[in-house]
């Protein structure tokens, strides 16, 4: 069989500008904040409100090449997804009850533990959502990104 060689003029140059970190870096990194933001803020509009604590709680990471935004409450799950029917721990949902007109009191609390036991939690979606949601401006993002890479490009000399 032939030994048949291609070989592409500039390759080595061009190999070069993709591997410097500074070329894609500056786009990805716009790409990945703004897309983020945009995440963390659709989460806080479509989040449901009591004390406010749990949309305060929802916050964006960034890190090299990855963002991760979401909530930092423990309960933020149990809202997202509603739970199967348990018994809460006694007195944890004294203040609610207060909150929401139930008599003052361990019997308000008994009385949502007992409904809760009984039905469970219904399921408040807005994490899901607000990902739905974001996707058509993250897409714009994602343009806007490849964007900036060729503009990049041009301005290289290869």
């Amino acid at each position: 069989m032939p030994d048949i060689r291609i070989q592409i003029e500039g390759a080595d140059r061009l190999r070069k500008v993709m591997e410097d970190p500074q070329f894609i870096r500056g786009p990805l990194k716009n790409f990945l904040t703004r897309s983020a933001f945009i995440v963390e803020l659709k989460e806080k509009e479509k989040a449901p409100v009591d004390t406010g604590r749990l949309r305060s709680s929802i916050m964006t990471v960034l890190q090299p090449f990855k963002a991760m935004v979401g909530p930092t409450v423990f309960y933020a799950p149990y809202v997202e997804y509603g739970t199967r029917p348990h018994w809460p721990p006694k007195g944890a949902l004294q203040p609610w009850a207060a909150r929401h007109g139930f008599p003052a009191g361990s019997l308000g609390d008994f009385l949502v533990r007992r409904a809760i036991a009984r039905r469970g939690t219904r399921a408040h979606p807005f994490m899901r959502p607000a990902a739905a949601a974001s996707l058509p401006l993250i897409q714009a993002e994602f343009e806007q990104m490849v964007r900036d890479i060729r503009a990049r490009w041009s301005g290289h000399a290869i």
